[in-house]
């Protein structure tokens, strides 16, 4: 009787441990397919997220760089507003004085950029001859300076008929109407964009930190949570602040050193290639490297010598080093410093999307976000992630 008890007793029990292990192969099963369908909806999120983005360029290029040009300029309205001048009236004149400047110095500088910009292929053309004659096999040395000559005659358009049944011996044209559009597809579009553009930088100035203000009251009670918002908020202010006026200065300092050693040596249209650094200069490691291969050449093209150019060409990169990188990391510190692959994935994702303008807004966009991501608690590892390496 006993033994039959016990092999009921040793029955029920490995029944209930199938089941119970069939209950946990169902369990396991059900979360693996739960976190399938989970990550499913994450890369369909993203998605279309990144297709809303790039459809909604019109509109996000606009408010980004308004909102750029605002953390610009605010510590300017700040401290007129300091000297007693009302703050709507120390706005409007910030951006009357930013439309007007800007207008006259891209007025200035336009003629000179497209043809600085035309010489470009000339210099590839150039490069390309000296490599083709230093490794020719032609015996005589007469017949390399000949063909030399008429290729360079070519070049310089001795031979119209040629050159007009050759579409590419016309040269490049300075083709500007990507930045300008912002997204759109007309130059209408574009120019109500700039005027979208500069009421709302004046709007913002104008506000000052009434949006905090009402972000806190959003928060709503207890007054520990609105402390806490408010503190979030003042930093990734304050940080976006401190970042865009260090670049500020950075690029200054890079496009007057570069003005000044391009013209030391001699270089032409030396104030423009310092133009161009300081607002390249925005976009890491591309920005300095373009410009310096653009210089390099058209020193090629003046001087003829690979010496020269190459000295020209180092001259924006040396500023770019010695001023950029060692002095924007110290200036900064470890809040703003971000790894460079991340830096690099950000350039790719944002140029993508927007082209030109992503390019120059992906830095402050990603500054923005990892002061975000460090100053709230879910998102800290995320910002852990985005930080430099130690």
């Amino acid at each position: 009787m006993r033994r039959a008890t016990s092999a009921v007793h040793e029955k029920d029990r490995r029944d209930e441990l199938s089941a119970s292990r069939t209950e946990n192969a169902w369990q396991t099963a059900l979360r693996w397919r739960s976190g399938v369908q989970t990550a499913a909806l994450v890369i369909i999120a993203a998605v279309v997220a990144c297709v809303a983005i790039h459809l909604a360029a019109p509109f996000l290029i606009p408010l980004v760089v308004s909102l750029v040009v605002c953390y610009a300029l605010a510590p300017v309205v700040d401290r007129l507003e300091r000297w007693r001048i009302p703050r709507p009236i120390g706005a409007a004149l910030v951006v009357a004085a930013l439309a007007i400047g800007g207008g006259a110095a891209i007025n200035q500088m336009w003629n000179g950029a497209e043809s600085l910009i035309g010489q470009l292929p000339a210099a590839v053309e150039k490069i390309r001859l000296a490599i083709l004659v230093s490794h020719s096999d032609l015996p005589d040395t007469l017949t390399h300076v000949q063909r030399t000559a008429s290729e360079l005659q070519k070049l310089a358009g001795a031979e119209p008929s040629a050159a007009a049944q050759t579409p590419s011996a016309q040269g490049w044209t300075l083709d500007a109407r990507p930045l300008l559009l912002m997204g759109t597809s007309s130059v209408l579009g574009g120019l109500a964009q700039l005027l979208s553009i500069i009421f709302l930088i004046y709007f913002l100035l104008a506000a000052g930190n009434v949006f905090r203000r009402k972000i806190v009251r959003m928060v709503g009670p207890p007054i520990g949570r609105q402390k806490a918002a408010l503190e979030v908020l003042n930093h990734i202010h304050d940080l976006n602040q401190r970042y865009l006026a260090v670049v500020a200065f950075i690029n200054v300092g890079v496009g007057v050193t570069t003005a000044v050693g391009l013209a030391l040596i001699g270089l032409q249209h030396a104030a423009i290639w310092g133009v161009a650094i300081a607002v390249l200069h925005t976009v890491p490691y591309v920005g300095a490297a373009v410009v310096s291969a653009a210089i390099a050449l058209t020193g090629y093209l003046q001087f003829g010598t690979p010496q020269m150019a190459l000295a020209a060409g180092a001259i924006p990169l040396g500023a770019s080093v010695l001023i950029g990188v060692l002095l924007q990391a110290s200036l900064l510190g470890r809040a703003a410093s971000m790894n460079a692959t991340v830096v690099f994935v950000a350039l790719l994702f944002w140029g993508t999307l927007w082209g030109a303008w992503g390019l120059l807004l992906a830095m402050p966009i990603m500054v923005a976000l990892k002061s975000i991501c460090d100053r709230v608690e879910p998102l800290s590892r995320f910002g852990e992630f985005l930080a430099a390496s130690e």
